[in-house]
């Protein structure tokens, strides 16, 4: 009887042993980053700018996986259907977490993911192509009614902040403007540089990026990395959008998981290297730890309730 009980006891300790060497072992294999949007967009360009940092933070290696489609759907839906064990995340700007989930029928929404960290807070830049003629919102204004609904503006999709921000723009001034969706903002910024559109409203990154002309920047007051920049309140419309990023897994992933994650997240964001490439991307770092970005988000998927039924567009 003795010795059954203690081969019981070994047989539970050396589970325990195991069990604390994996837990201590995350990550034992490469991370997958989820991006919902084409390499080279804004959300593509500040994820890989924290890549090698996050590597490093976390221990292990990182992999960025491009999934694009859908106004970021897609790539939102295969990272919620991911194992939750925290080798699947996703990195998404508000679109597929907040503003999506009112308008489309999709197979998750916020409640699919545990939040991790929140990244950055970008407030929308109304840009133009190079040498375009289009350099101030009165140049916007003058044109769209010369024009008569022939002005055309890309987005990133249907019920975007993106296309939300310029409806929001053409029903404060009154100008008939026509909309143009892609799937991601590197498509759109090949679409503005052929001169298929003429307009885009985004996340500041792309425009050093691609050495695009800032027309006006949707906020209350200018931000100092676009000093000289008006805000489109300036020019008479008081409309003040901005697109945040943010790192979710997949609901289920183990606290510990996440915790470590989260941590990673922080190191990454207060990184030198991190700080260097983002201000080169003009994205603002607005780190919230996961319990801040849990409570962000929801109040977040209220406010874009009421925006979306502003803008008239119901669930399709």
């Amino acid at each position: 009887m003795l010795s059954t009980v203690v081969r019981v006891a070994v047989i539970l300790g050396l589970c325990a042993a195991a069990s604390g060497r994996v837990e201590a072992a995350f990550p034992d294999r490469p991370i997958t980053i989820i991006v919902a949007w084409p390499a080279g967009g804004a959300t593509d360009l500040m994820t890989r700018g924290t890549q090698e940092a996050f590597a490093k933070a976390i221990g292990g290696q990182v992999v960025i996986k491009n999934v694009p489609g859908a106004a970021g759907t897609i790539g939102a839906a295969e990272a919620a259907s991911a194992a939750p064990d925290g080798y699947t995340l996703l990195v998404t700007p508000i679109g597929p977490m907040v503003l999506q989930p009112h308008r489309m029928k999709l197979t998750y929404d916020p409640s699919s993911f545990a939040p991790v960290c929140k990244m950055v807070d970008s407030p929308i830049v109304m840009m133009s192509p190079p040498n375009s003629p289009l350099k101030t919102v009165a140049d916007v204004v003058a044109k769209a009614k010369a024009e008569n609904g022939k002005l055309a503006y890309g987005s990133t999709g249907p019920g975007t902040i993106p296309h939300i921000s310029m409806l929001g723009l053409a029903k404060a001034a009154g100008i008939p403007l026509k909309h143009v969706p892609y799937k991601g903002s590197a498509d759109v910024v090949q679409a503005l540089l052929s001169s298929t559109v003429e307009l885009f409203a985004d996340q500041p990154n792309l425009v050093p990026q691609y050495n695009l002309t800032a027309i006006a920047i949707f906020s209350e007051k200018r931000i100092p990395t676009y000093k000289d920049t008006p805000t489109v309140k300036e020019s008479g419309y008081d409309l003040s959008f901005s697109i945040w990023n943010a790192m979710f897994a997949p609901k289920g992933t183990p606290e510990d998981v996440i915790v470590k994650l989260d941590a990673a997240c922080k190191s990454t964001m207060s990184d030198p290297g991190t700080i260097d490439a983002l201000e080169k991307q003009k994205q603002p770092i607005d780190y919230r730890d996961r319990a801040g970005l849990k409570s962000f988000v929801d109040a977040e998927y209220e406010k874009a309730r009421v925006l979306l039924q502003d803008a008239g567009l119901k669930v399709q």
